[in-house]
């Protein structure tokens, strides 16, 4: 049995409503159908972005990558097959980005249109080429992670057999598969609704249904097969097109208007749909109207718009902390720099900041890791160079509004050294002294690659600054005043490349006054262990603790992506391996990996920072089986010893 997923979890408590068409958003916008669509993927990003947007805005609850012709044999017609890759992982980040700038809960479907051309033998292509084209594409796609895959407008049932068989066997994340009908409602190779459905049912879909080639009424007829077998049910799904079209002039008009869809919404419910959206013809508009019927149907489902609660008008008041007793030393020290001090297991979960102003949905997932029960959540710095919201303000935002102590990740990549300092005292005065110390990741790995990187110091030297801070002096070692109290962090990475020049940086960075370590994920136990070891036989005993970085991973292709092109990480080829065998069963097996690392790991360490990627119920599913683990852990510091 496949593992469930949001989507399906969503799903069960009413229907869900999906985006309309992409390529007509792109036609009336002048490009003619004789450009390749997924192209614009890379050459005109902005554009994709602003469509995905207007559909959420209109109310869609999935939005799908513009990735429907991204397979080898359609990009070969415009000698872009060996592009497939690119293409496809740049429509998942624009509409990755496109969700993230929405601050909606919405769902990414990765888009997996036919083949372009006939299976043999009325055509040329082989069902082992077709597989190896479904699962290149796929992998793409799931790589970028999506959270679920839409088969669709395959006409065909031998084509959708062999996407299915390929897609079904690398991935546990939901497929929808659609499959398209003529008007005597048969697919192209001649069979009825019902078997239809019941064919991509048993190759694995999670959803089926019906999409393109038919209006609403037409979609209908078809949907009305699927749902006449005695002891079937399925979850089903129909995106219409807005009628069939017709030429005005040098353009093609759909005739099918929002209110037309809007009532055929209401039938597709009656007849229990569960996945409304629309296919070519189909505008904003026409989604909007169905999100109408979709909310006079399902209430209590709500509206989906998420609005942030209205707050009474009032002056804050900021008490300034007076960090040392009348016998000089410092008693307002962090909640976690106390745990630490008292020998406590300590977990953190790792947030990115909303690349928005919205940050509604950031407050609602800190909440989930607050719940659960996290020590702190600690908040990166634009990290890959990306931007996004100062994480000194996102920080401010989860601890006066969720309740949550945070570490905040700084680098002076981004700031001179008076702009370092100023910083760090504004973030101490609005009570945000967990500090991270990073050199941060080069300007041109990001968004801006021509943006200059400052660093007048890196993060040897960051924790430097941060320590004349807790003595009340600035970076030249002048006296400022009142002492901060800032509990300093630095990283380690144990899978280092120069295992030697990283513990040379490590001993450094001791001696300039970082009071935690946090390590780069870890895969592998031993590596963990013997890296310290050898600090221990070079420097002496380690004094401070050790949080160990923990990043789940929940597929094959992840895996293969994180140890070929991020740098600091390395997962055994064993790791790597075990998950491509587990097949559609990765997450689970993922997750096992995670939890015998943390066993093996437990001795050495006093914490862990849990760097989800954004999927929080990850979190949510290893947290209680660490503090299973970590019951006991106490009054002594582990690392001590």
């Amino acid at each position: 049995m496949r593992r469930t997923s949001p989507f399906i979890e969503r799903l069960v408590q009413g229907p869900i409503l999906c985006d309309g068409g992409m390529g007509t958003q792109l036609y009336a916008r002048g490009i003619s159908y004789e450009r390749c669509f997924e192209q614009l993927n890379l050459t005109s990003p902005e554009l994709i972005k602003t469509i995905h947007l207007e559909y959420v805005a209109a109310g869609a609850e999935i939005i799908e990558t513009n990735t429907f012709g991204a397979n080898r044999f359609r990009l070969r017609e415009h000698g872009l097959e060996e592009q497939v890759h690119a293409i496809n992982r740049a429509g998942a980040k624009i509409a990755r980005e496109a969700r993230e700038l929405s601050e909606q809960p919405i769902f990414l479907a990765g888009n997996i249109g036919p083949l372009g051309s006939h299976l043999a033998p009325l055509g040329d292509i082989t069902p082992e080429e077709a597989r190896n084209a479904f699962q290149e594409q796929a992998a793409a796609l799931l790589e970028s992670g999506v959270d679920l895959l839409i088969i669709e407008t395959i006409t065909n049932l031998e084509e959708m057999r062999e996407a299915l068989s390929a897609i079904r066997g690398m991935t546990d994340l939901p497929i929808v598969a659609l499959m398209s009908f003529d008007e005597e409602n048969t697919v192209s190779s001649g069979e009825e609704p019902l078997l239809v459905a019941q064919t991509m049912q048993e190759l694995g879909a999670d959803v089926v249904g019906v999409n393109c080639a038919l209006g609403p009424a037409g979609t209908f007829s078809v949907i009305e097969g699927m749902s006449t077998g005695e002891h079937e049910h399925f979850l089903l799904a129909a995106q219409p097109n807005a009628g069939l079209p017709k030429r005005v002039g040098n353009r093609f008009i759909y005739g099918a208007s929002p209110d037309y869809f809007a009532d055929y919404a209401r039938r597709f419910l009656e007849i229990g749909v569960s996945l409304l959206g629309g296919c070519c013809g189909t505008t904003p508009q026409h989604i909007a109207a169905m999100r109408k019927v979709l909310a006079e149907y399902a209430p209590e489902l709500g509206t989906r718009e998420i609005t942030v609660p209205k707050r009474q008008p009032r002056l804050e008041t900021i008490f300034e902390r007076d960090p040392e007793s009348s016998s000089g030393t410092q008693t307002h020290s962090t909640y976690l720099s106390q745990r630490l001090a008292t020998g406590h297991f300590v977990v953190s979960a790792e947030m990115r900041p909303p690349r928005s102003v919205k940050f509604t949905r950031f407050l609602q997932n800190a909440e989930y890791l607050r719940d659960i029960g996290v020590d702190t959540i600690n908040i990166t710095d634009n990290a890959m160079a990306r931007v996004r919201m100062s994480n000194v303000a996102a920080a401010r935002l989860i601890q006066q509004q969720v309740g949550v102590e945070t570490i905040v990740h700084f680098t002076p990549r981004d700031r001179n050294l008076m702009a370092v300092q100023s910083d760090l005292i504004g973030a101490h005065a609005t009570d945000i002294r967990n500090v991270l110390a990073v050199t941060g990741d080069p300007p041109t790995h990001g968004d801006f690659p021509n943006a200059t990187g400052i660093w007048d110091v890196d993060s040897i030297g960051l924790i430097a600054i941060l320590n004349n801070l807790n003595q009340g002096l600035d970076g030249r070692g002048r006296k400022l005043g009142t002492p901060g109290s800032f509990c300093i962090g630095c990283a380690a990475t144990p899978p280092a490349t120069d295992i030697a020049l990283d513990l040379e940086r490590l001993h450094r960075k001791i001696e300039a006054g970082a009071q935690f370590i946090m390590t780069q994920p870890v895969y592998d136990p031993e590596t963990l262990i013997s890296y310290f070891e050898r600090y221990k036989q070079e420097y002496g005993p380690l004094t401070i603790p050790i949080l160990v970085g923990l990043q789940p991973l929940h597929s094959y292709q992840q895996a293969e992506k994180f140890h070929n092109e991020v740098p600091g990480i390395v997962i055994p080829e064993a790791v790597r391996e075990r998950l491509r065998l587990a097949g559609d069963q990765a997450c689970d097996t993922g997750l096992e990996i995670i939890k015998e690392l943390f066993d093996a790991t437990l001795p050495y360490i006093q914490g862990t920072y849990i760097m989800p990627l954004d999927r929080y119920d990850l979190v949510g599913e290893l947290l209680p089986y660490i503090r299973q683990q970590t019951v006991d852990r106490g009054s002594e510091s582990a690392i001590s010893s």
